[in-house]
C-alpha cells in the first residue's frame, strides 16, 4: 500500500445540528490530510445540510437523500460506501468527533496487507460533551487484535460483545466490498454485524490509544430501544453466522455445540443495557430517568456494587451532580496506570 493513500471517510447523518460542526473540525484539524468526506443525510429538518454545505471544501461530499431511517442505517451506509474513492474507509458518525492524530495514527496500521481492520480505545461523552467513561481495548491481545484470524469471536460469539467503537474504526475497503460491505440484520446496527464477519477475513489492530469520542446522549440511535429485542436479534444473527460459515469456522479450528451456545446465551443479562441507559442519563442531567434505568438494572443484579450506585444515583439526583461517571473515569484512569507500569516492569525483566 502506498505511504499516503486516500482516506474515505464514511458518515451518515439525520438532525444533528448541534453536534455536527464539532464533528466537521475534528476532520479538517486532522493532521493527515488526503481525505474525502462522504456524508449522506437522511433527510435532516434542522439545517445539518446547512451547516455541512457551509464548510467550503472539495473533499467534502454531501448527499442528502428522503428520510429511510433508523431500520435502514446500515443500507445508507453501503449507499456512502458505494460513492467513496479510497483504499481505506474512516467510520465517522455525525454527532461524534476525532482527536487530530486519529488518520495519521491509523493509516500506519495497514502497512501489512492481512490487516482489515484498526480501531481505538475511545472516550463515552455526554450530549454536552462532558466525559462519562472511557473504553479500553480487551486486555487479551489475542482477541484484541484478531490474531491468530477468529480469536475475537470469543468476544463475538461467546459474550455478544461488540467491543469495537464505530468511530474509531478504519477499514481496509477491498476486505469489506469483498464480503459485501456493511452487513444487514434485522434490529441491528452494522458494527457487530460487520466486524464478525471481517474477523474471518484477516487481522485487527487495536490502538491502546482514544482514537475517538463517542457521544451518548438521549436521541441517540438505539436509546430507548428494548434490551431483550437488541439482545435476541445479536443472537439470531449470531446463528445464522455460524450454520452460514460453517467450513470457514471448522478450517480455522473453532469448535461449537450450537445446544451449549444457546444456552451459554440465555444466561447472559439483557438487563445490563439498562445500566448503560442510567449512565447515560446521568451524563445527560436526567437524574429521575437515571434512577428508573437502574432500578430496573438491579432487579437482576442485586450485589453489593450495584447497590452502593444505585445509592450514588438517589445521591446525584439530590445534589443534582453527576457523582457516578467521575469515580468511573478515575478508576480506568487508575487501573491503565498500574496495567502501563506493570506492563513496563515486565518488559525490563525480560530485556535482561
Amino acid at each position: 500500500m502506498i505511504t499516503t493513500p486516500l482516506i474515505s471517510i464514511l458518515t451518515p447523518v439525520f438532525n444533528q445540528s448541534s453536534y455536527i460542526r464539532q464533528t466537521i473540525e475534528s476532520v479538517l484539524n486532522q493532521t493527515y490530510q488526503n481525505w474525502e468526506w462522504i456524508i449522506v443525510d437522511d433527510g435532516s429538518t434542522d439545517g445539518t445540510g446547512d451547516i455541512i454545505n457551509s464548510m467550503k471544501d472539495r473533499r467534502i461530499k454531501y448527499i442528502f437523500q428522503e428520510h429511510a431511517g433508523r431500520d435502514h442505517l446500515t443500507e445508507t451506509r453501503n449507499k456512502a460506501l458505494a460513492l467513496c474513492n479510497g483504499d481505506l474507509i474512516a467510520m465517522l458518525d455525525g454527532d461524534d468527533y476525532w482527536p487530530d492524530y486519529k488518520l495519521e495514527k491509523q493509516v500506519r496500521n495497514f502497512a501489512s496487507p492481512d490487516i482489515v481492520l484498526s480501531y481505538g480505545e475511545c472516550m463515552i461523552v455526554s450530549g454536552n460533551g462532558k466525559k462519562i467513561y472511557y473504553s479500553n481495548l480487551p486486555d487479551d491481545q489475542h482477541i484484541a487484535n484478531n490474531d491468530p484470524v477468529g480469536s475475537s469471536l470469543e468476544l463475538f460469539l461467546l459474550k455478544r460483545s461488540c467491543f469495537i467503537a464505530n468511530s474509531t474504526v478504519m477499514l481496509n475497503k477491498k476486505a469489506l466490498v469483498d464480503i459485501g460491505g456493511f452487513i444487514e440484520a434485522r434490529e441491528l446496527a452494522h458494527d457487530l454485524t460487520t466486524w464478525t464477519m471481517l474477523s474471518l477475513e484477516g487481522r485487527f489492530v487495536g490502538n491502546p490509544r482514544c482514537l475517538g469520542y463517542w457521544r451518548r446522549h438521549l436521541s441517540s440511535t438505539n436509546y430507548g430501544r428494548s434490551p431483550e429485542i437488541l439482545l435476541n436479534a445479536g443472537f439470531d444473527f449470531l446463528r445464522e453466522f455460524i450454520v452460514l460459515n460453517k467450513q470457514k469456522l471448522d478450517d480455522l479450528g473453532f469448535s461449537y455445540d450450537m445446544d451449549i451456545l444457546d444456552a451459554y446465551w440465555r444466561k447472559l443479562n439483557p438487563y445490563s443495557h439498562y445500566y448503560s441507559r442510567a449512565v447515560i442519563a446521568l451524563g445527560a442531567g436526567s437524574f429521575r430517568e437515571a434512577k428508573a434505568a437502574f432500578k430496573i438494572f438491579l432487579e437482576r443484579d442485586t450485589s453489593l456494587k450495584q447497590r452502593l450506585i444505585y445509592l450514588l444515583i438517589i445521591l446525584s439526583s439530590l445534589v443534582q451532580y453527576d457523582l457516578v461517571n467521575p469515580l468511573s473515569i478515575f478508576k480506568v484512569k487508575v487501573e491503565k496506570m498500574m496495567h502501563d507500569r506493570f506492563g513496563a516492569h515486565i518488559r525490563r525483566k525480560r530485556e535482561r
